[in-house]
């Protein structure tokens, strides 16, 4: 087990990697185009229970210049813990959020999003959706045998950037990433389609396993940061936008400080959504905003079953979600059941 570790120890790190910890460290997907908050999910893998300490380690594309993850501990463990609201096998590093204070072990998930978040001020372009790498490294250099994981993708146009091909022949040489027989350089990295990544897109692992080639990764259109990965081949050809994770939905009606409860539902396609509730009898209880652009994964939209300044009544109600996809020229709707109680 790794506690926290001064970081003139970084080197030895890399050194004795599997000495100091039975587990292994992972880069579990990176989203690489969005709107000026590009992020990594690191994850901890062991059979056993164990844990490692990331503060002490950069998630760096080597370009520019970049910092280290955090000051305090965040401690990764191999299971997760029931006494946590968020899974403890990840972390995602938001890349270019300076200013920002890390969640670590002292504070927990203190904006309540359900993942732990990183703060880096690292190169100010941040990803690139072209040839790119990213490792976790115990420095900002790919020449000093401190890379702990690697990846590195590309549109494959034909004109491998050389700054990034030289970051991969570091990472082929210290054996943390595989070359290709007869690569022209861009071969053996992920591929990410020659327009690149679109916006709600991401590059996944899609297992534990670490062969450090490009086959450990598939580019999907879910991202799930701080969750484990979900491959939108699994409802390829599906004509559905979305789907409630609940046919019947029991929320609590006397929260009093106003916390909403929440209709869980999985995007499969990107789309805008609204969530309308009515009574038995047909009248409109509750509306929700339009919610535009959402991108696939998991989303919940609130209901404050409390109304605005009207309680809404307990019992049975009938809930109408609604999705539109202008690009794809498609809509979908879903019906649920809404259960408001009290005293619960």
């Amino acid at each position: 087990m790794i506690r926290y570790i001064a970081p003139a120890a970084t080197l030895a790190i890399a050194l004795l990697a599997g000495a100091l910890f039975g587990g292994t460290l992972l880069i579990n997907e990176i989203a690489c185009e969005t709107a000026g908050d590009d992020w990594v999910e690191l994850y901890y893998y062991d059979e056993e229970e164990t844990s490692i300490d990331i503060a002490p380690f950069f998630v760096t594309m080597y370009y520019g210049t970049n910092e280290r993850l955090a000051s305090e501990p965040i401690t990764l463990y191999s299971r997760n813990r029931p006494e946590t609201p968020f899974d403890d096998r990840f972390a995602v590093v938001r890349l270019i959020r300076p200013g920002m204070a890390d969640e670590t072990d002292l504070t927990g998930d203190t904006n309540g999003n359900g993942m732990l978040d990183v703060y880096c001020n690292n190169y100010f372009s941040s990803l690139w959706n072209t040839d790119c790498v990213v490792s976790v490294d115990t420095d900002d250099e790919p020449i000093n045998g401190g890379i702990i994981d690697f990846v590195a993708y590309s549109n494959r146009d034909g004109s491998l950037n050389s700054t990034i091909g030289s970051y991969t022949g570091s990472a082929i040489g210290f054996g943390q990433w595989e070359s290709l027989a007869g690569d022209d350089g861009q071969a053996c990295m992920v591929d990410i389609g020659l327009g690149g990544l679109k916006a709600h897109q991401s590059i996944a692992r899609s297992g534990p396993s670490d062969s450090n080639t490009l086959a450990d990764f598939v580019v999907t259109s879910v991202q799930t940061p701080g969750r484990e990965n979900v491959f939108s081949g699994g409802f390829a050809g599906s004509r559905r936008l979305f789907r409630a994770l609940k046919k019947t939905s029991v929320l609590d009606a006397d929260h009093g400080a106003g916390i909403p409860s929440s209709i869980d539902v999985f995007v499969y396609e990107p789309c805008n959504l609204r969530f309308r509730v009515f009574s038995l009898l047909g009248r409109l209880i509750y509306e929700s905003p339009l919610y535009l652009d959402i991108f696939p994964g998991p989303f919940s939209m609130p209901w404050d079953v409390r109304g605005a300044g009207r309680r809404a009544s307990t019992g049975l109600h009938v809930g109408l979600i609604e999705a539109t996809a202008p690009r794809l020229k498609r809509s979908d709707s879903e019906r649920i059941c809404s259960i408001p109680v009290r005293g619960r």
